[in-house]
């Protein structure tokens, strides 16, 4: 009875040898944090929902819950779960006792370290002060079971701690290609530091040489990196929409779809249905600056109103930064063999360009700029095989009831930054790769973290910012020029070159699952109480006079702007003001914390509710 089972693994089995811990350490290349492209209950804060660059998950009537007070304490999970820290720790408490060689060890604990520190920094994000386990418990170990939660600043110390052993240890143990290797440890060091030193400098949470420790630590990962990885992909789509991301420049971890049998994912599918279910903002597209590297308010090339940055979007896009292109539609309008305009989604296989620029611009610009790089982001925008969109912006049929519901928008700007065509989606699934860790990234956190140190100059804006800049074709920073007035809509709060390092990072990782995080880091939550506008119509009963054709009774899809006749489309109103009889706050500082499960905090009576949220439903 007290033999070792041969028909299955077990402890004893499994923690051996260094191909057992190997196949082991497998299951946390899909951990929390790594849900990339993956259609899931995180997809809302990957593609920046609840943020102010897109509004996720939207009817006509809906709203940002969190700026509307309406999130909902869960009874159960949302998020709070330690099943990765508590699969990790069995195999940690187990190294010493495996006929691993030292060198195996300190590989394996190196990447166990990795991904507990990865797993913990989720938790930490969302809810602050969490209990730390240092090693595997049972449900028989009620002291450590039902702990206290561990101070947040302990607990990010202990963060740290991890990824530094691990960026010391860590070997080489034929983990194969795109494993856990320094360059990712030095990766996850580069954003957790930028994190946790902003996070504990603008919440007041510690002195500045406790934040600052933090701060320098991203910046002296980001230098490691910007050594070795000295070129970018040369299109910024490729990053996004390459069925291969092996061996690419600045390309430092990636999830392969393509070689993982019977399994890709629905981010293809989904954009070329519904943008993922995200509707960016006008708020995000006047954030991208023209192509001489001034803000619309104040560049020469900006066709628009200068005051309010207004335009139609066929004016407002003309001379822009080359990523607004690639994430969202530019718009544009084909024609019948008839010569009349197609609206809604059609079957035509081929189509006419008008001879009018307003509507053939970024059909030409689109077929250069593609041919240039590779990318996939050819006009017309392609729904199903063979079937186009006739025109951009094309309005969602909740608000003229065209009974088109596919590839629209609330708000007239479509979310594109996941589409290409090469991609089979006939199954549902696609197999582009996602990027992990990216030099995208790595730089923007090198310039903040340099600008939060006192170290931020021409220098290092040439060697981050301006590389991204090229890439996307628009003019270099030049730091001498950003006084008070280079951008008249900044906020007044933000230094004038951190406001354009913040812009800078904004229109990189754009629906990549940063902005929401970065709002709440910066303490800056009062951005989501700004209404979410879509584009500018000149005129509003021209749009309308459009869809009456195809609904007479258009009376029953009022179509609001933010004027009178003309102006901007209002997705949904503000949160400070009543709105369809509903009287709300606005954002509440609650939120830049997450609730706890009240079952948690019934079986765990150490463990508080996050401050502002009830104990209780």
């Amino acid at each position: 009875m007290d033999r070792t089972p041969l028909d299955q693994q077990t402890v004893e089995t499994v923690f051996t040898n260094n191909e057992n811990f190997k196949t082991y350490m497998w299951q946390f290349y899909v951990n929390r944090s790594f849900m990339v492209y993956d259609y899931s209950n995180y997809n809302a804060d990957f593609t920046d929902s609840y943020s102010d660059n897109t509004c996720g998950q939207l009817s006509i009537n809906s709203t940002n819950k969190y700026a509307w007070d309406k999130v909902v304490v869960p009874t159960s999970g949302g998020g709070w779960n330690f099943s990765t820290i508590r699969a990790l720790n069995l195999m940690l408490d187990h190294i010493d006792g495996s006929q691993l060689t030292e060198e195996q060890k300190d590989h394996w604990r190196s990447v166990g370290y990795f991904f507990k520190a990865l797993d913990y920094f989720w938790l930490m994000d969302r809810f602050g002060d969490v209990p730390y386990l240092e090693h595997y418990i049972t449900d028989g170990n009620k002291e450590e079971l039902y702990k206290a939660a561990t101070p947040r600043l302990e607990l990010a110390a202990k963060i740290l701690e991890l990824l530094e052993y691990a960026r010391d240890h860590i070997g080489n143990q034929n983990d194969g290609e795109n494993t856990i290797n320094v360059d990712c440890i030095n990766a996850l060091i580069s954003r957790f530091g930028l994190f946790e030193g902003t996070w504990q400098k603008y919440h007041n949470l510690s002195t500045d040489s406790e934040y600052n420790k933090y701060l320098q630590a991203s910046f002296d990962a980001s230098s490691e990196l910007m050594k070795k990885y000295t070129e970018l992909i040369s299109s910024y789509d490729a990053v996004f929409n390459s069925l291969s991301l092996a061996k690419k420049p600045g390309i430092i971890l990636y999830r392969d779809y393509q070689n993982t049998s019977g399994y890709g994912h629905l981010y293809i599918r989904y954009t070329r249905a519904y943008a993922l279910g995200n509707h960016p903002t006008a708020d995000l597209v006047k954030s991208y600056l023209c192509t001489d590297g001034k803000p619309i308010y104040t560049s020469d090339v900006f066709m628009g109103d200068k005051t309010t940055g207004d335009a139609p979007m066929n004016v407002e896009f003309v001379n822009r930064d080359r990523r607004l292109y690639y994430t969202v539609v530019p718009p544009y309008r084909i024609y019948n063999s008839k010569g009349e305009p197609c609206t809604g989604a059609v079957w035509y296989p081929i189509f006419i360009r008008t001879e009018y620029p307003e509507d053939s611009h970024f059909l030409d610009l689109m077929d250069e700029i593609c041919t240039e790089d590779g990318s996939e982001k050819k006009l017309p925008i392609l729904q199903w095989e063979g079937k186009m969109i006739g025109e951009v912006p094309h309005l969602a049929d909740n608000r003229y009831n065209l009974g088109q519901i596919y590839v629209n928008s609330l708000g007239g700007y479509y979310l594109w930054k996941y589409y290409n065509t090469s991609s089979n989606i006939a199954s549902g699934q696609a197999d582009t790769d996602a990027p992990i860790f990216r030099m995208g990234e790595i730089l923007i956190n090198h310039a903040e973290a340099a600008f939060e140190l006192g170290r931020f100059d021409q220098g290092v804006a040439d060697a981050t910012i301006n590389k991204l800049r090229k890439r996307a074709h628009i003019a270099d920073m030049k730091v001498s020029e950003i006084t008070a007035d280079f951008d008249p809509t900044r906020d007044s709060d933000v230094d004038p070159v951190l406001w354009e390092i913040r812009r800078e990072r904004r229109v990189e990782l754009v629906a990549e699952g940063f902005r929401f995080r970065d709002i709440r880091r910066w303490k800056k939550g009062e951005y989501l109480n700004k209404v979410p506008k879509g584009v500018y119509l000149s005129s509003k009963s021209d749009v309308e006079n459009t869809y009456h054709q195809k609904n007479p009774d258009i009376s029953k899809f009022p179509l609001a702007l933010d004027k009178r006749e003309s102006g901007r489309i209002i997705i949904y109103g503000t949160a400070t003001k009543p709105q369809m009889g509903i009287p709300d706050p606005g954002w509440l500082d609650k939120y830049y914390l997450y609730p706890l499960p009240i079952e948690d905090l019934i079986l765990n009576d150490k463990l508080k509710q996050n401050p502002g949220y009830p104990e209780t439903n």
